[in-house]
């Protein structure tokens, strides 16, 4: 074969136009890295002089050697009760109580008036943001309502005058030592203090810019002594300081530098447009192969189901008619013959049955038809139908319904009875020695108009390795000694986990090899008004 001239070729010349058009991408994006960095610097500056004190957290903290409230108790004995409360005159913000019944809403409590001097105006709280309040506590109550007075409104001064709103919200506390961390916001108007002047929640607008007591209160708890003492009320909150003016001075230098970035980061996005162009066709193209898949599996499905309808009509003729000839008088010759052509239909129907509802999960349109039937005949007849076919084999058959399963329920007769006759027929076939059993029990009690039961399958039969357990629900997968899956397709136990979890249930099955298999179905049933089923099905 002749050799080719080796010749020295300029890469770059022969990059097509896309690669061109990223590098050049590449060039733009690479200056632009710059400018970033630079943006970056500016504000990292910025942030170096201005920032540490741009931020300013704001707190008043309240204890008891402070000078800025006067301490009061209050307890309902100043209403008509019988509560009592006392405070220390030598430890400021302790105090102690003892609720005695009586009223309907035995209270007492310890506040601090900060509204203090000629002008009675109290302290400014439109800063903070959170209260935190550090307590002592002893006492059987588990519950405190702390209660912050305010000034009203503007708009509702020529209503209320100067009277106080007292906002509130209880907390939890426990013996012992309490940070109690809350939120300004959670504090609402009191209901009985609403109703007693004809408003209602949205009409009063919470304002902390006057705040004129801070109190905490127990209420409606049960008879017995309590104590506490307060180490200390904080208010905190962060506020912006004078110094963030100068946001505005340095914010024009960033606005130029943003629109010059913006006006750089324009080419970037027609390019990102351009590739979001070509991933939609590309997505509409897939989405175009997605609806010719579904409707080739439809028309699938719609196939093998009309395929399966002419197929069944001859069949059931052909078994029919070997019904009828194996009621004459054949020799055995000929009964041998009918017998398998019998056999051969009955085959082949079960086949096109299977078939038909792969069909059917496929295409989604496995539907249950669920109606109230009688669960105690139907197992009968599963009883029956398997009892001889297990004795030919000299095996123990036996169907056993719990006492608390009712005769009747309401499922899909044929879709349960074709799942346990799947279970019981790969039972009956796979034992040869020992027993097979179909157990029925309800796992919830008595009531309610659904219960969940649970169908086990147990057998001592050949059992399946751990390794291949999985596999015996997927479609055409057969495991074990080919020489006993003659006359199966693989579909039985792929079609009944379908069933089995379009009915809204759970299949699982637990196996040793050599010992047995058992089968668990559990699923939620509806109930009809019936009388208890056997516990035996004879």
């Amino acid at each position: 074969m002749p050799q080719r001239p080796f010749r020295f070729l300029d890469r770059r010349a022969d990059r097509p136009a896309a690669s061109n058009e990223n590098d050049a991408g590449w060039l733009r994006y690479r200056h632009l890295k710059v400018e970033a960095v630079i943006f970056l610097l500016v504000l990292v500056t910025f942030a170096a002089v201005l920032g540490k004190s741009a931020l300013t957290r704001q707190a008043l903290e309240l204890t008891p050697g402070s000078a800025q409230f006067a301490g009061y108790a209050f307890a309902d004995d100043e209403t008509g009760g019988r509560s009592t409360v006392t405070s220390d005159p030598d430890r400021p913000m302790a105090w102690s109580c003892e609720i005695r019944a009586g009223v309907a809403y035995p209270y007492c409590g310890y506040g601090l008036q900060l509204a203090l001097g000629s002008k009675a105006r109290g302290l400014d709280f439109s800063r903070f943001q959170t209260l935190t309040l550090r307590l002592h506590w002893r006492g059987e109550a588990d519950r405190l309502k702390v209660l912050v007075k305010t000034a009203p409104p503007a708009a509702l001064r020529g209503r209320l005058g100067d009277l106080d709103v007292p906002l509130a919200t209880e907390v939890s506390v426990s013996p012992g030592a309490n940070a109690i961390v809350l939120p300004l916001d959670r504090l609402e108007p009191e209901q009985w203090w609403l109703t007693s002047h004809g408003l209602a929640r949205r009409d009063v607008t919470p304002t902390f810019s006057d705040v004129r007591a801070i109190a905490v209160a127990v209420s409606g708890a049960q008879p017995g002594r309590l104590a506490a003492s307060m180490d200390s009320v904080r208010a905190e909150g962060v506020q912006l300081s004078d110094e963030q003016w100068y946001l505005i001075i340095l914010g024009v230098w960033l606005v130029m530098i943003g629109a010059f970035l913006v006006h750089r980061l324009l080419g970037m996005r027609r390019d990102f447009e351009a590739r979001q162009r070509r991933q939609a066709d590309e997505a509409l193209a897939l989405s175009d192969a997605r609806i010719a898949a579904e409707t080739a599996n439809a028309a699938k499905s719609q196939f093998l189901s009309h395929m399966s309808h002419e197929l069944r009509t001859p069949l059931n003729a052909v078994i029919g008619y070997s019904y009828w000839l194996s009621r004459g008088n054949l020799d055995p010759k000929q009964r041998t013959a009918v017998d398998a052509i019998r056999s051969s239909g009955e085959h082949l129907l079960a086949v096109i049955t299977d078939i038909l509802d792969l069909a059917k999960i496929e295409a989604g349109k496995l539907d249950l038809q669920p109606v109230a039937f009688d669960l105690a005949a139907c197992l009968a007849e599963l009883d029956q139908m398997f009892r001889l076919r297990a004795e030919e084999k000299g095996l123990d058959f036996s169907v056993a319904l719990a006492r608390e399963v009712p005769a009747q329920i309401v499922a899909d007769p044929k879709r349960l009875r074709q799942v346990l006759i799947n279970l019981l027929g790969n039972a009956v076939k796979f034992t040869d020695a020992g027993s097979v059993t179909l157990r029925v029990e309800r796992l919830e009690g008595e009531g309610g108009e659904t219960a969940r039961l649970r169908f086990t399958v147990e057998d001592t039969g050949v059992g399946i390795a751990g390794d291949q357990l999985d596999a015996i629900f997927r479609p055409f997968e057969q495991v074990g000694d080919a020489s006993r899956h003659a006359g199966g397709t693989g579909l039985g136990l792929s079609i009944t986990r379908q069933i089995v979890e379009t009915m809204g249930g759970t299949i699982s099955v637990d196996s040793t090899l050599g010992q047995g298999s058992r089968f668990v179905v559990e699923a939620n049933i509806g109930l009809t008004q019936a009388r208890r089923a056997p516990q035996q099905i004879a």
